[in-house]
């Protein structure tokens, strides 16, 4: 009997059998891999074998088994550790182990093995894991700060490493917590832990909770007064309801809230709910392998304590929740003493895994009656050589920071009145602690104070350095980093990613940070630590810092190229995005040269640009700015891989919202103008202008927010912009409906 086959059947076997003719080899079976960790390895190696296997399977839709040992037909093998922490690894290298930092990496192939096989370790067990995340890095994924983006399916093959990669800058710290709603001061415990788990593959190895002292994060008591001030975000309440523009991204909450607070409405609830999630973020940390510290202000007491410090007065700061030491209380003040080591160690007691504390000099030291005599005190504990105060004073007032004239001749005294008291603290908190005194570094230390750093810091103490409050800014006066006596005392820089001046505008600084890591490898600093509030575009920093950090040959723009190539696939969609950060990071300089300020985010933000005064002409040089970035964002987005296509219509959408931002204050201005000129009818129209570009840059960021830090963007701006946009409108409209 003939079979007769239909001519679709005909047409489908002739398609099935080319398809399986031509399917390439390899995917006609998934890869076999056996990862080889000791049982008893350290925590952190065993992480990294099942973190290596998770990435395997979704690489390379292999079969992945962690094991002690593999089998004898295995077909690949992965060796996790150290001869020392793995029998199997020490059996396969035999004496050929490199020699290696805690911090040193080894990615090598075993030549002489008949079955493949890859060695993944490191001179420590976090450096083992980050082996594990760094051979990710090679066989194509990304990871950025909110997740990874992973290629097309490669190809396994685990021949030709021999890699043994060390630290360029051995400190890599990310700071964390803040203030203000725009910044991680919002975030829960949960969105700390994703970025973590992000940051880890990125090799960061510290974490600094910077936290302050009217937050509710600590509670003590000292001469019969209890500390009751636990506010987030200085006190302000950030309302979403009603007709908040971008309300959809809040899910129908009524005000915008960290999470994490949701129903603390006491002071003893709000430090209960802190507490919890400080500690969980140095859980978290020690997790991924990172140390963490926290950073206080050893010198600002919540303004409770006035009546326990005789003499004290308020110490500059929005809403003034802090007081400081006065005229009237010098660095050997006892009362002064016992109640900054009392909040000092209530951290240390609440908080006993930290592994450092950072203690800050105030933004502004107002402390500066009694420099002369701390200064003496310093001397006497330590020879400074030529430096004179008088000398060290002249100097600070003429340089070319932001803290320079009167502010900076009080800066360099409050700080050596500061640096007096902390010599002390350290001392007697060190002999109270014993064996658990962490680490401790001191931070914000004025530069004038570089030459002789070593000398006026306490013993076995390491420095965070800040110079000005922006990248550019700190480029530009970086012959200062060389007075700092590196080789004498462990120095880190914090490295501004976006500052809160600038605020709420997209902002890139990648360039001028190159030129700053440049530097610190060049003049043997250790490291760096982040300094930012919205997360928004950092991406190709954070990845620069991440690769420049261990490849000294990394630049700004080979990194990008690593990043973006990988995830658009496409070359030219890399340039196009060169371009567009590069119109970002031009626009963020012109604000930081000409108005640093001008979208800083607190009341008055919007209105203070509501004055009769002439457009600055800088303002059309940096909307055409961020216009192009859109466009380059934009025409990024549309020719990328669809791997990339989130993250990049994120990038455009907030460009998007900058621009209807800047239309609004523009129009702001020109309502202004009209209103002196007598002419309300153009005032009323700006004004529309103004209400309906606002109202559409909060509906856009509400289309993209990802995380909580956009979720306080559009509050803020709805509290500190929209409404008080509204309301100077109706009042204008009263006067024109009087006339």
């Amino acid at each position: 009997m003939t079979v007769r086959l239909s001519r679709p059947v005909i047409l489908s076997l002739l398609a099935l059998g080319y398809l399986l003719a031509h399917l390439p080899a390899e995917t006609c079976a998934e890869p076999v891999v056996h990862v080889v960790v000791d049982p008893n390895a350290p925590r952190l190696e065993r992480l990294a074998a099942n973190e290596l296997a998770g990435q395997f399977k979704q690489l390379f839709d292999a079969e992945v088994t962690v094991v002690a040992e593999a089998p004898a037909t295995a077909e690949n093998i992965v060796l996790i550790g150290s001869p020392t922490t793995n029998p199997v690894v020490k059996a396969a290298v035999g004496d050929d182990w490199p020699a290696l930092s805690d911090q040193g990496l080894v990615l090598k192939s075993v030549p002489k093995s008949t079955t493949p096989q890859l060695i993944v370790g490191g001179g420590s067990p976090v450096a083992t894991l980050w082996a594990a995340y760094e051979l990710g890095h090679r066989f194509g994924i990304r990871y950025l700060l909110r997740e990874d983006v992973f290629p097309d399916q490669a190809k396994l093959t685990l021949a030709g490493f021999d890699d043994v990669i060390e630290p360029a800058l051995k400190i890599r710290t990310w700071r964390t917590v803040n203030d203000f709603a725009i910044g991680p001061e919002s975030w829960a415990l949960a969105d700390h832990q994703r970025l973590l788990a992000q940051l880890a593959k990125m090799k960061f190895n510290r974490v600094m909770i910077s936290v302050y002292p009217w937050q509710p994060f600590v509670h003590f008591e000292f001469g019969g007064v209890a500390k009751q001030t636990g506010l987030l975000w200085y006190g302000e309440t950030y309302r979403v309801d009603g007709e908040t523009p971008g309300k959809t991204a809040f899910g129908g909450a009524e005000i915008f809230q960290n999470q994490d607070f949701v129903g603390a409405e006491t002071y003893q609830q709000r430090v209960a709910a802190g507490t919890t999630l400080i500690r969980g973020i140095i859980d978290s940390s020690h997790h991924w392998g990172m140390t963490a510290g926290i950073s206080i202000s050893p010198l600002e007491f919540p303004r409770e304590f006035s009546a326990a410090l005789p003499g004290a007065e308020p110490a500059r700061g929005l809403h003034n929740l802090t007081v400081r030491p006065g005229s009237k209380n010098a660095p050997d003040d006892p009362a002064l003493r016992e109640l900054a080591r009392s909040q000092i160690e209530a951290y240390l007691q609440t908080y006993p895994e930290l592994d450092a504390v950072y203690l800050t000099l105030p933004e502004f030291p107002e402390w500066t009656a009694h420099a002369d005599t701390a200064w003496m005190r310093l001397k006497s504990r330590q020879d400074l050589g030529d430096a004179t105060l008088e000398s060290l004073i002249a100097a600070a007032a003429k340089r070319t920071l932001v803290a320079s004239g009167a502010r900076g001749e009080n800066a360099l005294k409050g700080n050596i009145v500061g640096l007096a008291l902390i010599h002390d603290l350290i001392d007697e908190i060190r002999s109270r602690a014993g064996e658990r005194s962490p680490q401790w570094i001191i931070t914000q230390i004025d530069p004038e104070l570089y030459t002789v750093l070593d000398r006026v810091v306490p013993s076995q103490t390491a420095t965070l350095n800040f110079i000005d409050y922006t990248a550019r800014r700190v480029v530009q006066n970086r012959e200062t980093l060389a007075k700092v006596p590196a080789k004498n005392v462990s120095s880190s820089l914090v490295l501004t990613l976006a500052d809160d001046n600038v605020g709420v505008l997209s902002q890139s600084a990648t360039r001028s940070i190159e030129e700053l890591v440049s530097s610190l490898r060049a003049l043997g600093w250790d490291g760096f630590s982040t300094r930012y509030w919205l997360l928004a575009e950092q991406d190709p920093t954070v990845h620069f810092l991440s690769r420049a950090a261990f490849d000294k040959t990394v630049t700004a723009r080979s990194a990008h190229d690593d990043l973006f190539t990988t995830i658009s696939g496409k070359p030219a969609v890399s340039d196009r995005l060169w371009r567009g950060f590069g119109h970002i990071e031009a626009a963020t300089n012109l604000i930081d040269e000409h108005d640093l300020g001008f979208a800083f985010p607190v009341e008055g933000m919007l209105m203070k640009h509501y004055r009769a005064e002439p457009l600055p002409a800088w303002w059309e040089e940096m909307t055409e700015h961020y216009t192009q970035a859109m466009i380059e964002l934009y025409r990024s987005h549309d020719a990328t891989h669809p791997r990339g296509r989130k993250t990049l219509f994120y990038y455009a959408k907030r460009s998007e919202y900058v621009l209807e931002y800047l239309g609004c204050v523009k129009a702001v201005r020109e309502a202004a103008i009209a209103r002196q000129a007598g002419d309300l009818d153009t005032a009323i129209e700006q004004f529309e202008t103004a209400i309906e570009s606002l109202y559409n840059a909060l509906d856009t960021l509400s289309d993209v927010a990802r995380d909580p830090s956009d979720r306080g963007l559009i509050a803020v701006l709805a509290t500190h912009a929209y409404r008080p946009l509204i309301a100077e409108y109706e009042k204008v409209l009263e006067s024109a409906d009087a006339n």
